[in-house]
């Protein structure tokens, strides 16, 4: 099986980290791939603002929903956020 473990934490010594290691370990012994996004070691932007697209349409006031749709259907969101998602869609490829 595939897995992707999200993790977000600032400390990769504390309990959320050796939580961390630990799932991993025992999904790889169990013959597992694993992958793990560590969104703080990324520096993920965690606000959801209209600095998440290169390029949106022009015209009134910033839209989340349309915007972020806009921005997904004209290949336009930040490399970051393409990456996650690229990350997804390989869990069922």
């Amino acid at each position: 099986m595939k897995v992707l473990l999200v993790y977000a934490h600032p400390e990769p010594r504390s309990l959320n980290g050796t939580l961390k290691d630990f799932a991993v370990q025992h999904l790889q012994k169990a013959g597992h791939e694993v992958q793990v996004s560590d969104l703080y070691a990324m520096r993920w932007k965690a606000g959801f603002d209209a600095d998440d697209s290169s390029a949106l349409p022009v015209g009134d006031t910033w839209r989340a929903t349309r915007d972020s749709h806009y921005a997904f259907a004209h290949g336009t969101q930040r490399a970051d956020i393409v990456g996650e998602q690229e990350k997804l869609l390989g869990l069922i490829r």
